[in-house]
Protein backbone atom coordinates (compact mmCIF):
# COMPACT_ATOMS: atom_id res chain seq x y z
CA UNK A 1 0.00 0.00 0.00
CA UNK A 2 1.74 3.34 -1.37
CA UNK A 3 1.01 6.36 0.87
CA UNK A 4 1.31 9.54 -0.96
CA UNK A 5 1.06 13.08 1.56
CA UNK A 6 0.46 16.46 -0.90
CA UNK A 7 2.66 18.83 1.09
CA UNK A 8 1.36 22.51 1.19
CA UNK A 9 2.54 26.17 2.28
CA UNK A 10 6.19 25.02 3.15
CA UNK A 11 8.59 27.54 2.23
CA UNK A 12 11.92 26.18 1.82
CA UNK A 13 14.70 28.39 2.28
CA UNK A 14 17.37 27.25 -0.52
CA UNK A 15 20.26 28.94 1.21
CA UNK A 16 20.48 27.29 4.47
CA UNK A 17 19.22 24.16 3.02
CA UNK A 18 22.33 24.20 0.47
CA UNK A 19 24.83 25.43 3.36
CA UNK A 20 23.67 21.97 5.43
CA UNK A 21 23.86 19.73 2.88
CA UNK A 22 26.56 20.95 0.37
CA UNK A 23 28.79 22.91 2.34
CA UNK A 24 32.07 21.80 4.05
CA UNK A 25 31.30 23.91 7.22
CA UNK A 26 27.53 22.47 7.35
CA UNK A 27 26.43 20.06 9.62
CA UNK A 28 26.69 17.33 7.09
CA UNK A 29 30.58 18.67 6.13
CA UNK A 30 31.24 18.61 9.88
CA UNK A 31 30.04 15.37 10.09
CA UNK A 32 31.37 14.12 7.33
CA UNK A 33 34.83 15.50 8.45
CA UNK A 34 34.96 13.92 11.75
CA UNK A 35 34.41 10.81 10.41
CA UNK A 36 36.59 10.49 7.70
CA UNK A 37 39.42 12.06 10.11
CA UNK A 38 39.13 8.53 12.94
CA UNK A 39 39.67 6.80 9.97
CA UNK A 40 42.84 8.38 8.71
CA UNK A 41 44.34 9.04 12.09
CA UNK A 42 43.39 4.78 12.98
CA UNK A 43 44.95 4.24 8.97
CA UNK A 44 48.02 6.09 9.83
CA UNK A 45 48.64 3.74 13.28
CA UNK A 46 48.47 0.78 11.03
CA UNK A 47 50.13 1.56 8.10
CA UNK A 48 53.65 0.23 8.08
CA UNK A 49 56.88 2.77 8.07
CA UNK A 50 59.67 2.18 6.48
CA UNK A 51 60.62 5.65 4.98
CA UNK A 52 57.39 7.16 7.00
CA UNK A 53 56.80 8.31 3.25
CA UNK A 54 53.59 6.41 2.96
CA UNK A 55 52.21 7.27 6.20
CA UNK A 56 53.06 11.13 5.61
CA UNK A 57 50.86 10.82 2.36
CA UNK A 58 48.02 9.91 3.67
CA UNK A 59 45.13 11.94 4.13
CA UNK A 60 41.53 13.75 2.95
CA UNK A 61 39.93 14.59 0.16
CA UNK A 62 36.69 16.86 -0.02
CA UNK A 63 34.11 16.59 -2.81
CA UNK A 64 31.14 17.32 -4.14
CA UNK A 65 28.88 15.74 -6.63
CA UNK A 66 25.10 15.54 -7.71
CA UNK A 67 24.84 13.00 -5.11
CA UNK A 68 26.13 15.03 -2.44
CA UNK A 69 29.03 15.82 -0.20
CA UNK A 70 31.54 13.02 -0.12
CA UNK A 71 35.23 12.54 1.32
CA UNK A 72 38.07 10.12 0.50
CA UNK A 73 40.96 9.14 2.60
CA UNK A 74 43.92 7.65 1.06
CA UNK A 75 46.93 7.95 -0.53
CA UNK A 76 48.37 9.26 -4.14
CA UNK A 77 51.38 7.45 -3.92
CA UNK A 78 51.57 4.85 -6.51
CA UNK A 79 53.04 2.07 -4.24
CA UNK A 80 50.10 2.49 -1.57
CA UNK A 81 47.69 0.07 -3.41
CA UNK A 82 50.79 -2.35 -3.31
CA UNK A 83 51.41 -1.71 0.58
CA UNK A 84 46.99 -2.48 0.65
CA UNK A 85 46.38 -5.10 -1.25
CA UNK A 86 49.68 -7.09 -1.31
CA UNK A 87 52.09 -8.48 -3.63
CA UNK A 88 52.72 -11.71 -5.39
CA UNK A 89 56.46 -12.93 -5.64
CA UNK A 90 58.19 -11.02 -8.26
CA UNK A 91 61.19 -9.92 -9.86
CA UNK A 92 62.93 -6.70 -9.60
CA UNK A 93 65.38 -5.08 -11.81
CA UNK A 94 66.97 -1.83 -12.26
CA UNK A 95 65.24 1.44 -13.56
CA UNK A 96 67.63 4.32 -12.97
CA UNK A 97 71.05 2.92 -12.84
CA UNK A 98 72.87 -1.05 -14.12
CA UNK A 99 72.60 -2.73 -10.50
CA UNK A 100 70.46 -2.21 -7.34
CA UNK A 101 72.28 -1.49 -4.49
CA UNK A 102 70.93 -2.42 -1.03
CA UNK A 103 72.13 -3.93 2.98
CA UNK A 104 71.60 -6.90 4.62
CA UNK A 105 72.95 -7.85 7.05
CA UNK A 106 75.22 -4.56 7.73
CA UNK A 107 77.03 -5.27 4.16
CA UNK A 108 76.07 -3.90 0.47
CA UNK A 109 74.97 -6.33 -1.87
CA UNK A 110 75.04 -5.42 -5.57
CA UNK A 111 72.46 -7.20 -7.83
CA UNK A 112 71.31 -6.87 -11.23
CA UNK A 113 67.81 -8.68 -10.43
CA UNK A 114 66.26 -9.63 -7.42
CA UNK A 115 63.33 -12.41 -6.74
CA UNK A 116 61.28 -10.32 -4.22
CA UNK A 117 59.03 -12.75 -2.34
CA UNK A 118 56.40 -10.81 -2.65
CA UNK A 119 54.19 -8.35 0.29
CA UNK A 120 51.78 -9.75 2.79
CA UNK A 121 48.31 -7.04 2.51
CA UNK A 122 48.40 -4.54 5.21
CA UNK A 123 44.28 -3.24 4.94
CA UNK A 124 44.93 -0.23 6.54
CA UNK A 125 41.97 1.60 5.12
CA UNK A 126 39.95 -1.07 4.58
CA UNK A 127 40.39 -2.47 8.65
CA UNK A 128 39.34 0.64 9.58
CA UNK A 129 36.71 2.05 7.45
CA UNK A 130 34.04 0.54 10.49
CA UNK A 131 35.11 3.89 12.55
CA UNK A 132 33.19 6.02 9.96
CA UNK A 133 29.76 4.28 11.11
CA UNK A 134 30.68 4.87 14.85
CA UNK A 135 29.79 8.23 16.44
Amino acid sequence: MNITYKLTNINWRNTELDFLLNNPEGEIGRDLDKRAKKVLAAARAQVGVDTGKLKASLGLTRGRNVRGQFVMVGSKLNHALMHHEGTRPHIVTPTRSQVLVFNKGGQVIYATRVNHPGTKPNRYLKDNLYLALID
